[in-house]
């Protein structure tokens, strides 16, 4: 199995300080580690701080007319364009060098357009890849070219949405970005009839932007809303369990996020 490598530094103090994440929800026992991360938590986890993290909920439940009914019709629009367009959409069965290279190439790009692009977490990713909770799928338009990269947290009834990455490119013509624009929509609706059809119930857009300063995440928040579906409350939080998870927790405070996303550097067969 290939698992993306994430920086020595990360995994040095992965290797000092013992580390469990869990998604969704508490563990029933208190795990024997330093630090117990929770994310996307539906109330907030007492005693620590907490991350507060409004996000989107579709309901995977629904019929998928019903679902479709609930999309705006200006974006059905744009999803019968894409259509038309011959832009495919796919899952990557398999999480190779390769594969993995080519999706950390169209990270580093957006991050070179977008000043405020986050660290991409390499090292959560790599967990989510070994333990088989990552999800990657991929558009492509009707020469084979890769358009668009969304990445998953997946558990049996939940996926939410880690990150996701376009080839928008001012440098091109409108054309081209209006092309990447479409297939990102028919992107999100393939991946949600793909999760309902496995019996996922909840897709999670991870994460909405709730104010009015910043225009851009204003813009991504009205494309997620497009799509229907619920705003919901969801917390993050970071629980030390040892005298050791403290004094660690304390000294990663003042590292950078990059340090702390463990990368991003290329990986390596595990």
């Amino acid at each position: 199995m290939f698992v993306p490598k994430p920086s020595p530094a990360w995994r040095l103090y992965r290797h000092i300080v013992r580390t469990r994440v869990e998604f969704f929800a508490v563990p029933q026992a208190v795990p024997r580690v330093d630090v117990l991360k929770l994310c996307d938590l539906p109330a907030a986890f007492p005693g620590v701080h907490n991350e507060y993290r409004p996000t989107i909920f579709i309901d995977l439940r629904q019929s998928e007319n019903e679902l479709w009914n609930a999309v705006i019709l200006k974006t059905r629009k744009v999803i019968r364009q894409a259509m038309r367009d011959g832009i495919a959409i796919g899952r990557v069965s398999r999480i190779t060098e390769p594969v993995w290279n080519a999706f950390l190439e169209a990270h580093s790009k957006l991050r070179q357009r977008k000043a405020n692009a986050g660290a991409l977490g390499v090292g959560q990713i790599g967990e989510l890849i070994a333990q088989d909770r990552f999800v990657l799928t991929v558009s492509r338009d009707a020469q084979g070219h890769v358009l668009s990269w969304h990445g998953y947290v997946r558990t049996p009834e939940r996926v939410r949405l880690f990150t996701t990455v376009s080839d928008m490119d001012p440098s091109r013509d409108t054309h081209w970005n209006n092309l990447v624009g479409r297939a990102h929509r028919l992107h999100h609706w393939q991946d949600m009839l793909a999760f309902k059809n496995e019996g996922v119930r909840i897709y999670d857009f991870g994460g909405v932007y709730r104010g009015t300063e910043d225009s851009e995440q204003m813009n991504i928040a009205r494309f997620k809303q497009s799509f229907g579906g619920c705003f919901a409350d969801s917390y993050d939080a970071v629980v030390p369990l040892t005298i050791k998870g403290r004094l660690a927790l304390s000294l990663v405070a003042h590292i950078g996020a990059e340090a702390r996303a463990g990368g991003p550097v290329v990986g390596a067969p595990a």
